[in-house]
């Protein structure tokens, strides 16, 4: 009897260690590799991804201008570039997933593309994954920046409002019972950026 339940304890520790091993890598960044810049205008980029998803590549100016997308669905990619006929400034290179966003400043002159990688910003997107009117938010957020949750209706009213700040790992789930109902929004903002969830409760 012992035996059955030490195997049975086994298991279950076996699943959520699975678990968290697939949570782990879903959030895990792609390794994003910039080849021979610094020999001209013309570069190279490597993407490594640990699932296989779509991810997009883009070029970007500063203000958000997106000059360049090439969308990349396997898990090893690799692709040639050139940025001639740009005028000579800063830029971003970007590769985005469906969990994260890796995002690279570089500056373009007449002979050369140059970037530092301790300018490289890796974002973390929040999950929120609703079930019923049980709502849970989760956000990796490793520089332990503030994070906000709001709760809105369609007239753009805050319901609910939280700060968090100097976690590494932010969870919190809301229970929307009592909301009649129709259409909300849950919005969530950091210094890296803000996100929208659209909800429906019925």
């Amino acid at each position: 009897m012992n035996s059955i339940i030490t195997l049975k304890r086994m298991l279950g520790a076996a699943v959520l260690l699975l678990i968290y091993t697939v949570q782990l890598q879903a959030a895990k960044p792609p390794v994003f590799t910039i080849i021979n810049a610094g020999l001209g205008q013309q570069f190279g980029v490597k993407v490594h991804q640990y699932e296989e998803e779509l991810a997009l590549f883009k070029v970007s100016t500063t203000r958000g201008q997106v000059l360049l997308t090439q969308r990349i669905s396997s898990t090893d990619y690799s692709g040639l570039y050139s940025l001639e006929g740009l005028n000579e400034g800063e830029y971003i290179f970007i590769l985005e997933t469906s969990t994260n966003e890796i995002r690279q400043p570089v500056r373009l002159t007449k002979r050369a593309i140059l970037y530092q990688l301790n300018q490289r910003q890796v974002i973390h997107y929040p999950e929120v994954v609703q079930k019923g009117r049980q709502v849970d938010i989760n956000f990796l957020n490793p520089t332990r920046e503030k994070f906000t949750i709001k709760l809105l209706n369609n007239d753009g009213d805050v319901l609910y409002e939280e700060e968090f700040e100097g976690l590494d790992d932010i969870e919190k789930r809301l229970n929307l019972l009592k909301l009649p109902t129709g259409s909300y929004l849950v919005r969530m903002l950091a210094s890296q950026g803000q996100w929208n969830k659209e909800l429906q409760l019925d």
